[in-house]
């Protein structure tokens, strides 16, 4: 498989969950809150020095809403900031039970919220015990397999995208210039913590190649198809070569076992104990098995499988590695849930205006994504995710609201097509 391939595969891993978290986003949305209400209780730290207000002015809201998101930003670097010196010296127990808490909480209070609302519009009768079980058994397998248990790779990344539409849907209360300015804010913070030396999130990913270990966050996985594959197919390789150096033992061991009996019964009749063909041969299976088990190597002896050609092997494991080191492709793309978190903000923000204006958004944003993809092919380092798709979805957002809607809308409405 070539490296475009495999890129190709890369880039559907990541697209297709963002894609499944911003829908879900969607679809609370016009469900749940189709006229675009905020509540700035919803989330207090969002709305710390102001609260909009509809009849505000357009000075008053730009104000506010500016210094309603450099209040957010500094507190998430502060925290950033303490989450690094706690992985730098070793606190990772202190951070996972601090993670785990989180999780119990928007897996069980925030989710149980939201699941309410829906049971609620769907007029569906359920009660209260059979409700708070379900609710606690989903919420300790989601924090268990997402930070302590070592749980399927679905099962996990699929709490991580739940995590990421309830966090998200949340965000869509915040009033609607603080969260234009908070998403142009959190974009440029992205760039400070990813890119400078001294940014913090630049410091965690160092420290956790350094002691190779996992970066404690939430941090969604995509594995592409093909890394899947080859892992599957290691271990099935694996296991072949284990199943025949186990018939080679048994058949040395019956070899062994008869050249004892042909001694025995050679003493017995006044013979030479051992023949030189027979120490050759025990000799050469001898040294054949020590030796395939040393390099790996197929034995010559009955195998479920043919050996392999090691160099027609090398020769495609060269070419697949040159292509790799030429594009930079990793095992596997890693993408902050926060990235996950504000690409939903931004769609579920359209979603409160027109659908045109999501798809258009959204459109955006992977287009960005697939850019930022792109660009760590060729960099080979870690990027920002926000900036170019939330610069691209902002954009686009406010061209089909002010130019394209009202264009499209009264030809669609009066049937006019050209």
């Amino acid at each position: 498989m070539g490296a475009l391939d495999t890129l190709g595969q890369e880039v559907t891993g990541i697209v297709a969950p963002v894609s499944i978290c911003m829908a879900l986003t969607v679809f609370l949305v016009r469900v749940l809150n189709p006229n675009g209400d905020s509540d700035t209780s919803a989330l207090l730290i969002a709305s710390a020095y102001y609260a909009e207000k509809a009849d505000d002015s357009t000075g008053t809201k730009l104000a506010g809403s500016v210094i309603n998101a450099l209040i957010f930003v500094v507190i998430v670097g502060l925290m950033t900031f303490v989450l690094v010196l706690l992985f730098k010296y070793g606190c990772v127990r202190f951070i996972y039970g601090y993670m785990g808490f989180a999780g119990f909480s928007i897996f069980f209070f925030l989710t149980g919220v939201i699941a309410l609302q829906l049971i609620k519009k769907a007029s569906l009768r359920l009660d209260a015990f059979s409700f708070i079980y379900i609710l606690f058994n989903f919420a300790v397998v989601g924090v268990g397999s997402v930070f302590f248990w070592p749980a399927p790779v679905l099962l996990k990344q699929g709490y991580l995208v739940v995590t990421g539409v309830v966090t998200a849907y949340m965000f869509t209360f915040i009033p609607e210039w603080t969260t234009w300015t908070l998403l142009i804010a959190m974009a440029l913070y992205d760039l400070y913590a990813v890119l400078t030396p001294g940014g913090p999130l630049k410091v965690l990913v160092e420290l956790a190649i350094e002691r190779d270990q996992d970066i404690p966050a939430l941090i969604y996985e995509g594995r592409s198809t093909a890394y899947t594959t080859s892992e599957e197919e290691g271990g099935t390789a694996q296991g072949h070569a284990e199943e025949g150096l186990r018939q080679a033992g048994k058949v040395l061991d019956g070899l062994v076992s008869d050249g004892d009996r042909k001694d025995a019964d050679a003493s017995e009749n006044g013979a030479p104990v051992g023949s030189s063909n027979e120490e050759a041969a025990g000799d050469a299976a001898s040294s054949s098995a020590a030796a395939s088990a040393s390099q790996g190597a197929s034995v010559p002896l009955p195998l479920p499988t043919a050996p392999l050609d090691p160099q027609r092997h090398a020769s495609a494991h060269g070419r697949e590695s040159e292509e790799d080191e030429l594009w930079g492709l990793p095992d596997s793309i890693k993408l902050g849930l926060g990235d996950f978190i504000f690409y939903s903000v931004l769609v579920g923000r359209a979603a409160m205006y027109d659908m045109l204006t999501v798809f258009a958004a959204y459109l955006a944003i992977v287009a960005g994504l697939g850019m930022t993809l792109l660009l760590l092919a060729v960099a080979q380092k870690a990027l920002p995710a926000l900036p170019i798709s939330i610069a691209l979805g902002i954009s686009f957002y406010f061209t089909t609201r002010e130019l394209l809607e009202p264009f499209i809308l009264p030809l669609s409405t009066n049937l006019l097509f050209f």
